[in-house]
């Protein structure tokens, strides 16, 4: 063989064992390829499998760490309820604005403040009238006119005394004249005709006696001039404005030295030993209110504390725009805890029986728009569960539906095994790898 056909023989060897690696290379890449495929999917389906069950891992450590807590389900028949949110005002003649009916500047030692309690008849400011120089010039002429009288009165009644003392001295002439002639006549030394003209002189004295004392006494008791006199000295004057009822002061307008014009408010006073709450209630539910229904209210500043009323009045409009009615509520307020104007959540038994499953509120999530729960399954193992919410009973929830009686369900902790659900690679910290 020569060498020329060697090189090709050699080539075409190196062709082929090239070629064979080609094809080793590609099968190993596709084996790998169809091989770790699976893999991957299973591998990326199985955490989507564990959510769409609902079912959370959360290991006892990790139960103790949160101080989990877990509640029974219990049924109960519980009456329907009617809820709405209202607000506190003034009950009917306990509150009033303190107006003074005179002009004139706020005096006084000091104005009651916002919170203080007042007492009816207490005086709240003294009201000080200073009057213009023209009323000053009217109560100047009106006490001379008065003095004019006064003077004018007491020369009357000095006139009058005396015309009383000359009557008294022809009195007593005229009967001592009258006794002469009785005398006279009796022996015979009188006619008859002289004795009654003594007697008609007397009588006639006596009726001018007994006026002028009348007049005496009329002038003498007629001091009404004289008093008007002294309290005619000056126009400036001033008033008292006291409390027309016992409350706490809930608004105070003006202060000391202001002036304050006729019927303008000074202060404003309420009585909140009972206060009135106003709610709104929907048309289909006014026929469920006849009768004894008792209401219970809550405030956001006092979640935890119950107070309780009576329906005191049904509105007799509806609202076009909301459909409901504007109920009157009577709530005592002892402990003044309830203020006006503040929020009230209103909650009546309407009658209706239904029964339900009783669970703490706090135990109830939402989930992507649902009400959910979490069940206790197993000692580390809890299922998600959607429920239908009805009404509140307290501190407590009824569950119309997705919970049976007997079963457990988280409360305190249930917020942290939505996050496990959700992230269990961030929240599953514990392990029991090693």
């Amino acid at each position: 063989m020569s060498t020329q056909d060697t090189v090709n023989s050699s080539r075409r060897n190196l062709v082929i064992i090239v070629s064979a690696a080609a094809m080793i290379a590609v099968a190993v890449i596709l084996f790998a390829f169809f091989r770790l495929r699976p893999t991957k999917q299973a591998a990326t389906e199985a955490p989507a499998a564990a959510a769409s069950t609902g079912t959370v891992k959360f290991l006892m450590e990790q139960q103790w760490l949160i101080r989990m807590k877990l509640a029974l389900v219990e049924e109960q028949t519980v009456a329907r309820q009617i809820t709405a949110t209202g607000r506190v005002i003034p009950a009917a003649n306990s509150q009033a604005i303190v107006a003074p009916p005179v002009g004139g500047i706020l005096s006084g030692r000091n104005l009651p403040r916002v919170g203080q309690r007042v007492a009816r008849g207490q005086a709240i400011a003294i009201v000080q009238q200073t009057a213009t120089s023209a009323e000053q010039a009217q109560v100047r002429a009106a006490a001379a006119s008065l003095s004019l009288e006064n003077a004018r009165l007491e020369a009357d009644r000095r006139t009058a005394a005396g015309e009383l003392e000359a009557a008294r001295v022809r009195l007593d002439l005229a009967t001592k004249e009258a006794a002469r002639a009785q005398r006279l006549y009796e022996r015979k030394a009188f006619s008859e005709r002289q004795l009654q003209a003594a007697e008609a002189d007397l009588k006639a004295t006596k009726a001018a006696y007994d006026a002028a004392a009348k007049r005496v006494e009329a002038l003498s008791s007629s001091p009404a001039v004289a008093n008007a006199s002294r309290g005619v000295g000056s126009a400036n004057a001033s008033y008292t404005v006291s409390a027309p009822l016992s409350g706490y002061v809930t608004k105070v307008n003006k202060s000391l030295g202001e002036q304050v014009q006729p019927g303008e408010a000074i202060l404003e006073i309420s009585n909140l030993d009972t206060v009135w709450v106003e709610a709104p209630i929907f048309e289909r539910d006014l026929s469920r209110l006849a009768g004894n229904v008792s209401a219970t209210f809550t405030t956001p500043a006092y979640p935890n504390q119950e107070f309780q009323g009576v329906v005191l009045d049904i509105g007799a409009v509806i609202e076009e725009q909301t459909r409901a009615s504007k109920v009157t509520f009577q709530l005592p307020n002892d402990g003044r805890a309830l203020r006006l104007g503040m929020q009230a959540n209103v909650r009546l038994d309407a009658g209706e029986q239904v029964t339900a499953m009783l669970i703490p509120k706090e135990a109830v999530l939402e989930h992507e728009g649902k009400k959910i729960v979490y069940v206790l399954l197993s000692g580390e193992e809890f299922e998600r569960r959607e429920v239908v919410i009805g009404d509140e009973m307290g501190n407590k929830v009824a569950v119309l539906s997705g919970l049976n009686k007997g079963e457990r369900v988280v409360t305190q902790g249930a917020y942290q095994l939505k996050l496990q659900e959700l992230k269990p690679a961030e929240a599953g910290a514990h392990t029991h790898e090693t």
